[in-house]
């Protein structure tokens, strides 16, 4: 059995609990009484007509408008909810003429079903209709923007989920294509590389989980991540690597700045023979990021964020969903260098466009 929803149901006590004052000054108003006078003598007549208006709200809210959304006749609609007022009408002019006047008002008589009596039964009922269905359309067409952000919010996940899945194995392989050279060859370095590897796939796999991670953090899989490639190049490869943060603890997207680092590698020393050079540097100010990766290349040497449909076209989408509007990405060739430079300002960092779902 399904558990009673309190919230619900407090809400509607309290609706009504408001209703009854309001109407009863609105029924001294159109019978142009003294409202300070007639007041109580109103709320007592409107808490004597309340069990007809709740019979004929909820049977309005949960039966006729159901089956009109359901079969969508609106013939049936009006039928229905023409039956409904009469029926209504029917009893509320019954109770005012059975029960409130002989207790309230014994010896006087009415005319139960006089026009004008008939008319302000009608345009009573009608006042509570009306005030439910408008407070139940504004509850309903606030749960429909709230369901609309909710898909919204997961459509941008399954995005960002996916970006971050075609990131992942595609540093693991071109890690391991490293590793794959090394034992080529041999080298005594092997088992340090594979250490290495264990240690940054641990944070890839593992801690790139949460939503933000700490800015050192990052840094530090950089930093090993350098190491790992310079067990690869040796002697033909310099990085440079320069570090200014104010607030290491800053929360940051993971894998966010790695991905610059990759394609330096890549795209620099995995396509040139000869030195290669890789100056990085990371700076945070006031909450404002800043980060430079530059590397040598050949001359003829062509974009570096197109190879293989995944890289630094695949981190500004990411970015886009994740800092829409607070960071500037720029790439280009200049004087034998490739520069991919990322700024990012982070005191909005609330208003991503997962959180927003604009």
């Amino acid at each position: 059995m399904a558990s009673l929803n309190w919230t619900r149901i407090a809400l509607h006590i309290i609706f009504w609990l408001v209703y009854l004052p309001i109407n009863a000054i609105i029924s001294c108003l159109l019978r142009r009484a003294n409202i300070a006078e007639e007041f109580g003598m109103a709320l007592v007549g409107e808490a004597f007509s309340l069990p007809v208006k709740l019979i004929f709200t909820y049977f309005v809210f949960y039966y006729i408008i159901p089956l009109y959304l359901e079969r969508s006749k609106l013939w049936q609609l009006v039928g229905l909810l023409l039956l409904a007022f009469i029926a209504a009408t029917f009893l509320y002019r019954l109770e005012i003429g059975w029960v409130f006047f002989p207790i309230f008002a014994p010896g006087v008589s009415i005319n139960l079903f006089s026009f004008q009596g008939l008319l302000l039964t009608v345009f009573d009922l009608f006042i509570t209709l009306a005030a439910a269905v408008t407070i139940k359309m504004i509850r309903m067409h606030y749960k429909s923007l709230e369901f609309e952000k909710q898909l919204i919010r997961e459509k941008l996940q399954s995005e960002l989920n996916f970006l971050r899945a075609q990131t992942n194995p595609h540093f693991l392989f071109n890690t391991l294509n490293n590793l794959y050279v090394l034992a080529r060859k041999k080298s005594e370095k092997t088992p340090d590389a594979i250490m290495m590897l264990s240690k940054i796939m641990r944070f890839v796999i593992y801690e790139c989980r949460a939503p933000r991670i700490a800015l050192e953090d990052e840094a530090k899989v950089i930093k090993d991540f350098i190491e790992l490639e310079k067990l690869r190049y040796n002697l033909r490869l310099t990085v440079e690597y320069r570090e200014d943060v104010d607030q290491p603890l800053t929360p940051i997207a993971p894998l966010l700045l790695l991905p610059f680092v990759e394609n330096s590698f890549k795209h620099g020393a995995g396509s040139t023979t000869g030195e290669v050079h890789i100056l990085i540097l990371l700076t945070l100010r006031n909450r404002e990021l800043s980060f430079t990766v530059k590397n040598t290349v050949d001359k003829d040497a062509k974009e570096q964020s197109r190879p293989g449909g995944i890289g630094l076209q695949n981190l500004k989408r990411q970015l886009d969903l994740l800092y829409p509007g607070q960071y500037e990405m720029n790439t280009g060739l200049e004087d034998g260098y490739f520069e991919a430079q990322l700024t990012l300002h982070l005191q909005e960092e609330r208003n991503t466009a997962l959180q927003a779902a604009v």
